[in-house]
């Protein structure tokens, strides 16, 4: 079986507050986009669980990466064994604020659900509220990936709701050579209390309304954050915005030209990584 596993973006993202669960209250909205990682997993003939990256190299233990950790969860929740080979080829970068891993974990879920099914007519070994669960657990974001579309988010992530009229639009993303782990984005975060939030169903309505609480710590700890934006929006964007916690940038185009010409002027400077995408309505795994 071979999957894709889509990035994400919040055009929209206010922190609340801390929660005495010791998580934020957040809310957001998130939306995949086509930028994808590839998943295959294969039968080994009873060798266990081999795992292999290509495109990216962690420092973390392999029993850490996200992808390890959905397959060890649901083996001690489904009551199965996944002598598989799974390979990861990334492309999504890490430590963006793109979702990558977490993207990962609920893709491997999904496809270890469809593996395991009981017959081939079954929807799933497991019902769609307990694989919720194991999201949940693996990671505030995991729960969105396991049917990506446009939702609003909140508590932690448990609260998603679908954006059905959400505004379609091209992207185009620079990922520059910082990394900014997720706890440090939230350590001079300033929340933002408040009980209403606008609602977006037009480009007009996107341009007016972008926004992301984690900016307020990180364009003064990051400068290069906002060059980026700067650069974005002289290059025809009709927005720019940090996307989630961080590193990553994203401008947002309403016109293919404009979009193309970005990518290839900015591609020239040496910024970092950069990718042109779109936005996706929906996505299937299979």
């Amino acid at each position: 079986m071979k999957i894709l596993t889509p990035a994400k973006i919040n055009p929209l993202l206010y922190i609340l507050g801390k929660r005495k669960d010791g998580f934020h209250e957040l809310y957001m909205h998130m939306v995949p986009v086509s930028l994808f990682d590839k998943l295959s997993f294969s039968n080994n003939n009873k060798k266990g669980l081999i795992f292999h990256v290509k495109g990216a190299t962690f420092s973390e233990p392999q029993e850490d990466n996200l992808v390890v950790r959905a397959v060890r969860l649901f083996e001690e929740v489904a009551g199965v064994t996944a002598d598989l080979d799974i390979n990861l080829e990334k492309h999504i970068p890490s430590c963006a604020g793109l979702g990558g891993g977490s993207g990962n974990a609920a893709g491997t879920l999904r496809a270890l659900n469809n593996i395991f099914r009981l017959s081939s007519t079954s929807p799933g070994l497991l019902p769609p509220e307990t694989l919720f669960e194991l999201a949940l657990e693996l990671g505030s974001d995991v729960p969105f990936f396991l049917e990506p579309s446009p939702c609003e988010i909140r508590g932690r992530g448990e609260k998603l709701i679908p954006l059905t009229e959400y505004p379609e639009f091209l992207l185009v993303i620079i990922k520059p050579a910082l990394s900014i782990p997720t706890p440090d984005a939230y350590l001079n975060c300033l929340p933002e209390e408040r009980t209403s939030f606008p609602e977006v169903k037009s480009f007009a309505d996107l341009k007016s309304h972008l926004n992301n609480q984690f900016e307020t710590s990180l364009l003064s700890q990051y400068p290069l954050l906002s060059e980026l934006k700067s650069l974005l929006l002289q290059n025809g964007a009709f927005g720019a915005l940090v996307s989630g916690s961080g590193s990553a940038v994203f401008g947002l185009f309403n016109k293919k030209i404009l979009q193309i010409q970005a990518f290839k002027k900015l591609s020239c400077l040496q910024l970092g990584e950069i990718f042109y995408c779109e936005t996706l309505t929906t996505h299937r795994y299979y």
